[in-house]
């Protein structure tokens, strides 16, 4: 791997911790957060081998913000989350980036967080409360990472 590439990868995880940490919102169990737009941006730059690092980040922001219960679920779920646009970005290489596509990357995070907050709280009702403020934020972030891809795509053209 080029240290270019490694250089981006690098400051991306660091994106996402910073702004998963700092442009946040505390709610009841958790907070919401714009973390997942760089986590979805991760998606599209990084190889699909390497998209558990767009979980590190996060999981790092949840250590450190003190929502270390979440942290193994953060990195799972954001997995995820980058790999589902990753590994449609490649089988369309050719295609544009649909929204729906960023949609959903963003209500699977919304809905795995709601399964990991049962799991948490041992409260099959909060499910709803922590889907709906995660739907929210799965839907805001999905929408700047649709918005970012013609810069995204000039970014991963130069790598």
């Amino acid at each position: 791997m080029k240290v270019k590439n490694m250089t981006l990868i690098a400051l991306l995880m660091a994106m996402t911790t910073i702004i998963t940490m700092y442009i946040s919102f505390p709610i009841f169990q958790g907070y919401l957060n714009l973390g997942d737009v760089i986590v979805m941006s991760m998606g599209l730059l990084i190889p699909l081998n390497l998209v558990f690092l767009a979980g590190v980040g996060a999981a790092l922001a949840d250590l450190l913000l003190g929502y270390g219960q979440y942290a193994f679920f953060t990195l799972v779920i954001k997995t995820i989350e980058a790999y589902i646009i990753g590994k449609w970005a490649i089988k369309h290489a050719d295609k544009k980036v649909p929204f729906y596509i960023f949609l959903t990357a963003g209500i699977w995070m919304a809905f795995a967080y709601g399964l990991t907050d049962i799991l948490l709280t041992q409260n099959p009702l909060i499910f709803f409360t922590s889907f709906g403020y995660n739907s929210l934020q799965g839907i805001v972030c999905a929408l700047i990472a649709f918005m970012l891809v013609p810069i995204l795509k000039k970014i991963k053209n130069r790598q």
